[in-house]
């Protein structure tokens, strides 16, 4: 043995090193993935973050153009102010459909995306959809009883713990846009951007971590703290669908249907008694999370393939991909948007 540990150098010099060279920190996999993600989770972070400066913007210019040819304006966003209730929600899907398609066509269009890697359509028999469908719903409604028992807790402590109430639709042409702009357009919009677009840069680096970090996104997205618990455990099942199925339509649909029965408990309850609303609310409620509960059982036993956790070769920890997204400038502004906007809403009155 000559003292070596991989034998003797051969005519070493000067500058040779009987040892191989050590790779600097910053050009390993390791850094260069975490850098990835902290890119990738800025651009999404500020492109949802002008999302919702889009919002304010688009609705001050659109009213002012409306005032200008007669419609009046209130401050108040949930108010009509004076505007016919048909006006207002024909307003908001303008103002919706604007404000998120712009910030995220520009990410696909400067990122140089694919598109048919970012707006998956895959083909899925039609049983298995709608099994997945009734489960995503089913699992919707059941999330609801931890937000409410959170809403109960805020109230308790005398914060506001209720959401603001919309705008009466009183009219059909109201009725059909309200249940639009509430139920179709935001199922449309929200999935191609937060299943679409962002779930699709987030897989390069593990599929439960695109789910993790959509979920994420899409909760503090909505800018109130009532709909936080809600909005995540809704964002991880409708990522695990679109992870599972790779069909935009799948997750769409489900979020089409909890958005629309929202709606529909809204526009019922001005027509009914209170016992019947209560029957009418709870039974279709449990009913949904048992059917829910049922589709996923069918989908267990008969479909375990889209159940089977896939491994994907990664260089960094679970907790280090985290760090990495939620430590970048785009992420931390967003995040103390959605501070704002949650304390704003618990102390209104």
């Amino acid at each position: 043995m000559n003292g070596y540990p991989w034998g003797e150098p051969q005519n070493m010099g000067w500058q040779q090193s009987p040892y191989p060279p050590q790779v600097p920190y910053w050009e390993t996999p390791q850094w260069k993935e975490k850098k990835s993600i902290r890119h990738i989770s800025n651009v999404m972070g500020w492109s949802t973050f002008a999302v919702l400066a889009l919002m304010v913007g688009f609705s001050v210019l659109f009213v002012n153009l409306l005032r200008f040819i007669g419609y009046p304006f209130n401050i108040n966003y949930m108010s009509s102010g004076g505007m016919s209730a048909a006006m207002y929600y024909l307003l908001n899907c303008v103002v919706y459909i604007f404000s998120v398609a712009i910030p995220f066509m520009l990410c696909v269009a400067f990122m140089r995306l694919s598109v048919n890697e970012v707006f998956r359509f895959d083909k899925v028999g039609a049983g298995t959809a709608i099994l997945f469908v009734l489960f995503g719903v089913g699992f919707c409604m059941f999330t609801n009883i931890p937000s409410n028992i959170i809403a109960i807790l805020i109230e308790e402590s005398g914060l506001n713990g209720t959401m603001p109430e919309p705008v009466s639709a009183d009219t059909p042409l109201a009725i059909i846009l309200s249940v639009v702009q509430v139920s179709i357009i935001p199922a449309l919009v929200e999935e191609l951007a937060f299943r679409g677009v962002i779930l699709s840069q987030l897989r390069k680096f593990g599929d439960g971590f695109a789910v993790f970090g959509s979920a994420l996104l899409f909760a503090f997205y909505h800018g109130n703290v009532l709909q936080l618990t809600f909005t995540f455990f809704v964002g991880l099942v409708l990522g695990f669908i679109m992870i599972r199925t790779n069909n935009l339509w799948v997750p769409i649909v489900i979020h089409a249907l909890n958005n629309g029965i929202s709606v529909f408990f809204s526009l019922i309850q001005s027509y009914v008694s209170e016992d019947t609303y209560l029957f009418i609310n709870g039974n279709i409620f449990f009913g949904l999370i048992l059917v829910g509960f049922i589709a996923f059982l069918l989908l267990y036993i008969f479909k375990r393939e889209y159940f089977r956790r896939s491994y994907s070769g990664q260089y960094s920890s679970i907790f280090t991909r985290i760090m990495a997204f939620v430590t970048n400038p785009g992420f931390v502004a967003f995040f103390a948007l959605f501070v704002f906007s949650s304390w704003a809403n618990l102390v209104a009155v």
